[in-house]
Order: structure tokens, then sequence, then C-alpha cells
């Protein structure tokens, strides 16, 4: 991110620690997303990567450090939030999109039904506005013939891009990828990434936990490599991947790319 660089910052944490018992996850995180940035975290399993992008929307309440989404910020304190900061919460959790590992989707609720799931009873959108919407949103993920589907009957790829549609009828300020793709079958991770590469290249503003270095390399506007709870290495993608600074960078890169051979 240069200096002279005058997007607005979309969300941002600052000396962001967070600790289950005695084990220290994070341990000072600061990082800042500007609207249309493009942020793969990379790193070893953990690294906290997953914990970092779980503290954003106080999935995890950070036990130290500052989370802002827009104009809304937090500074929880021990792992908790009072009453006054789950409103605030609430608030910032309204302009984020998230996409778990495992899709999450309602199994009682068809295609359609979980899409305007939150349009309908969080944002009290009118019911036709939210289908129209819904129904443009399964079409960009390439899912409009299953509107009327069960997601038990969808392969786990589909069931991630119903996933990835739920999160954009949110309308969000910022999407959150944690691992979008390390619970599909090889021959279904391509059409997951195909539909993550479409909204970069719309100009969203994402933050992804991903294992896919080819991926993060070629989509990202930065990388973010993350060590033992610390931020190791941040910057383009060219750079990280190409000259990276850091001997642990390198080490993980190695690694990473003799075992795909």
């Amino acid at each position: 991110m240069s200096l002279s660089d005058t997007r607005p910052v979309a969300l941002s944490v600052q000396g962001l620690h967070k600790a289950f018992g005695a084990n220290a996850v994070l341990r000072g995180i600061d990082l800042a997303a500007r609207d249309g940035d493009v942020i793969s975290m990379i790193g070893a399993s953990g690294s906290g990567k997953s914990t970092l992008l779980r503290c954003i929307p106080m999935l995890e309440v950070p036990d130290a450090g500052t989370v802002s989404v827009g104009s809304d910020s937090l500074m929880p304190s021990g792992g908790r939030l009072t009453r006054s900061q789950e409103a605030t919460a609430r608030r910032m959790r309204s302009h984020l999109g998230f996409v778990f590992q495992n899709f999450h989707l309602w199994p009682h609720r068809t295609v359609l039904q979980n899409v305007i799931e939150a349009p309908l009873f969080v944002q009290r959108r009118t019911r036709a506005e939210a289908v129209d919407e819904a129904l443009a949103l399964l079409d960009k993920v390439g899912l409009a013939e299953k509107r009327d589907a069960w997601p038990a009957h969808l392969s786990g790829g589909q069931q991630q891009r119903v996933a990835i549609a739920r999160a954009l009828a949110q309308r969000p300020r910022a999407l959150l990828f944690d691992e979008p793709t390390s619970a599909l079958d090889p021959e279904l991770v391509g059409e997951v990434l195909k539909v993550i590469r479409s909204l970069a290249e719309e100009g969203r503003t994402m933050l992804i936990v991903t294992h896919e270095m080819g991926f993060a390399r070629d989509v990202s506007s930065r990388v973010v490599l993350l060590h033992e709870g610390r931020i190791e290495e941040d910057g383009r993608p060219d750079d990280v991947f190409g000259a990276p600074r850091s001997d642990r960078t390198r080490a993980f890169l190695a690694r990473y790319f003799d075992r795909r051979g």
C-alpha cells in the first residue's frame, strides 16, 4: 500500500492479541484493508490466520487491540464484549460477508431461502427485492437453476458457491474467506476459485485465508504471511513470492512448492 493511497480504509486491526488458555495465537497484529484490496493471508497451520479472520467480525473476541470496520471501532478487553460493545459488533458484522470452510448453509432451507435470509430478517428488505437480488447473485455464481434445491443435494463446490452468494446478498463492505476450498475435493476447487477471482476483478474488498499459493499470487493485490501469530511478510504478490525479505517466508514457500513437486 503506497503512502499516497487515498482509498478509504474498509477495515483494520491494531495491536490484536488473542490467546486460548496458555496458547497465544495472535501476538500484536496490525493490518488494514482499503476499499478494493484483495489480501491473501498465507502461512503454516496454526500460525493464526483463521483466528485473525474470525476476530474481525467478533466471532472470536480478541483479548486486546482495536478492530475497525468502516466508521465503527471496538476495543475489547479480556476476550469479552460489554452489552454496548455487542451492539456495535452486530453493526460491524452487518457490513461483512463471511464465507466459512464448511459452508454452514441451513439444511432445512432451499438455496434461495438461504440467500434471502439475512436481507429479509436482518436488513428488513422487502421479499421482492431480496428474491430479485438473490436470483441475480445465484446467476453470478452459476447456480440459478438450483434455486429450489436443498443443500444436501448439492456438491461441496456448489454449496460453497451458494455460501458466497449468501455473503454477497448482505451487500458487504468487505468479504472474509476462511480457507474456502479446504473442505472440497480437488476437482471442485477450481469452480470456487473462479467465482472469487471474478469478485476480485469487480473490485470487491476481500481478505482470504488460503493454502492455494498460485491463486494468491495471481489474484491478490497484497499477500500477508503469518508466523506464530505475527505478520512476517506483507507485500505485493510478485515481491512476496519472487523476492521475499524474510528467511521464514522463503522457507515456508520452499516447503510448499517442494511438496507440490
